[in-house]
């Protein structure tokens, strides 16, 4: 049975490989690390498992997984839970941070230690799967809802059982609005989409299917709007919304009992950006190996960059395979660097039903 704990690693205890991070790439790493029977143990600074999947939109589909037509966030994240932490008793330890890191020597190689605010972490090898790194969603600009935060306004949404039988209103016009605008027509009462300009940034087939539910009268689109004053005693109740541009437009009034701004998310790399890795554009540059520029660390998901790379959790699942069956390779040149096929040997260990 797997331990996740907020409780601090044990400083002395050398394991395999540690993984920083437990969102869906995190516990990939985890489990290839258990298929190749190496020592491994997971630490995240967020309090939960599924990363951006679970603090972001757990209960948002997703279409392209392999092998899953369409599964919510947050069973997804409990299915690599079964897979990974179960099956391999993975200990993880939740908020708990990375901050520096250093290098020892024993008598069995090369240690990778990592400094985290809860003490010292020890591991042969470092595999960062971190996600897109630390991240906050990104404020309305123009007009200031921090008033209304806990009062109607949200950025991330845990249930969308909080929008059942509501008036939302939803702000964006990148994936995310127009994904939610999708996930809650079947909860909301109603649901009005604002954006600030003609043009959109989600995918083609979302915006068809959107643009189609308002034909239909089952979405209201307020193009191009944008908030200039929200009215409310104990929360939101009307929002005015006044054309985007210099010349003067009609203003229109909503009534409203939420606000769900979706505009995107500030990612940056937090402590790791010093550690002395070569960087592009905020990710951590790899090569085809998926080892970092420092020695014993390997990176993959969205925190990686290399020519050719997609953001995308399946692309991620073969990186976290590759970057393990690497840092297996290295601590143990004796492994080879192929794995055997699961068809053949199963999971290692005792696992019920395994032929």
């Amino acid at each position: 049975m797997s331990k996740i704990t907020t409780d601090a690693p044990d400083p002395n205890e050398i394991l395999d490989i540690t993984v920083i991070g437990a969102g869906p790439v995190g516990l990939s790493a985890a489990f290839w690390a258990g298929m190749r029977e190496a020592s491994v143990r997971v630490i995240d600074s967020l309090p939960e498992l599924g990363g951006q999947l679970t603090t972001l939109y757990p209960e948002k589909w997703i279409f392209d997984v392999p092998g899953h037509p369409k599964v919510l966030a947050k069973d997804l994240v409990e299915q690599l839970r079964i897979q990974a932490l179960e099956q391999f008793d993975v200990p993880v330890h939740l908020e708990t941070t990375a901050e520096q890191i250093s290098w020892e020597e024993d008598a069995d190689g090369k240690i990778v230690v990592l400094h985290t605010d809860k003490g010292e972490v020890r591991s042969r090898a470092l595999v960062i799967a971190g996600g897109h790194g630390a991240f906050e969603p990104k404020k309305l600009p123009g007009f200031d809802m921090d008033p209304w935060e806990g009062r109607g306004a949200h950025y991330i949404v845990g249930e969308k059982k909080v929008f059942e039988g509501k008036k939302v209103l939803i702000v964006g016009g990148g994936d995310s609005a127009f994904d939610w605008v999708l996930n809650l027509l079947d909860t909301a009462d109603e649901v009005t989409l604002v954006h600030r300009r003609e043009g959109y940034r989600a995918h083609e087939a979302t915006i068809a299917q959107v643009m189609a539910h308002a034909e239909a009268g089952r979405v209201k689109m307020r193009i191009p709007y944008e908030i200039s004053h929200i009215e409310g005693e104990d929360g939101v109740e009307k929002v005015h919304l006044s054309v985007v541009g210099d010349e003067p437009g009609d203003t229109l009034i909503e009534e409203a009992d939420a606000v769900l701004l979706q505009l995107g998310f500030k990612t940056a790399l937090g402590p790791l950006k010093d550690w002395g890795f070569e960087v592009q554009k905020g990710a951590i540059v790899v090569d085809p190996l998926m080892h970092t520029s420092l020695d014993h660390v390997w990176a993959c998901g969205d925190i990686s960059t290399f020519e050719g790379k997609l953001k995308l959790i399946a692309t991620g699942f073969a990186e976290s395979a590759i970057a393990v069956a690497q840092a297996v390779h290295t601590i143990r040149p004796d492994t080879k660097i192929q794995p055997k096929y699961s068809t053949n040997t199963g999971v290692p260990g005792a696992v019920e039903g395994q032929a």
